[in-house]
């Protein structure tokens, strides 16, 4: 009966606690876009939006070479369409990584580059990084908390 009576609080109390979330997934188009000069340049034209639609305005971008996984090679904003755009250095051979961020929210590619330049086909998106955490309620501990504490406290006053 007792417990009948502090099953809400429990219930409420284990509702309040942070938990994994996904909310507001973003999704990044590119293209391959050559032009011709003294050199065979490429350029790399990503646009990332929400998934709603909604474009991922003022995003910060760092892009990280294969030989550098740590510093950023570049870094750069997206405008206010969530586009922006990068040229690999074809020197540098191997996965490159393009990590855009704003406020909790992003995505992350890897971009195989090689002496010919960019594999379009083969760029793949780690869609497993936009991860959000519900803010944990501390009402809600120590409602459960005082719950559990009570009722301890009347079984132990039972016997």
């Amino acid at each position: 009966m007792a417990l009948r009576k502090l099953t809400p609080f429990l219930v409420f109390g284990l509702l309040t606690v942070a938990s994994e979330a996904s909310a507001h997934m973003i999704e990044t188009n590119y293209f391959l876009d050559r032009f011709s000069n003294e050199q065979s340049q490429q350029v790399l034209k990503m646009q990332s939006t929400y998934s709603n639609g909604q474009p991922l305005k003022g995003a910060k971008v760092n892009i990280y070479s294969p030989n550098n996984p740590v510093t950023p090679w570049a870094q750069g904003i997206t405008d206010s369409e969530g586009r922006f755009s990068f040229s690999p250095d074809q020197t540098k051979p191997g996965d490159w990584e393009v990590v855009i961020r704003q406020q909790g929210h992003g995505d992350i590619l890897t971009v195989p580059v090689d002496e010919a330049g960019v594999t379009t086909e083969l760029i793949s998106d780690r869609s497993d990084t936009d991860i959000h955490y519900g803010s944990s309620s501390y009402l809600g501990w120590v409602v459960s908390l005082v719950t559990l504490a009570g009722f301890g406290l009347w079984r132990r006053l039972q016997k």
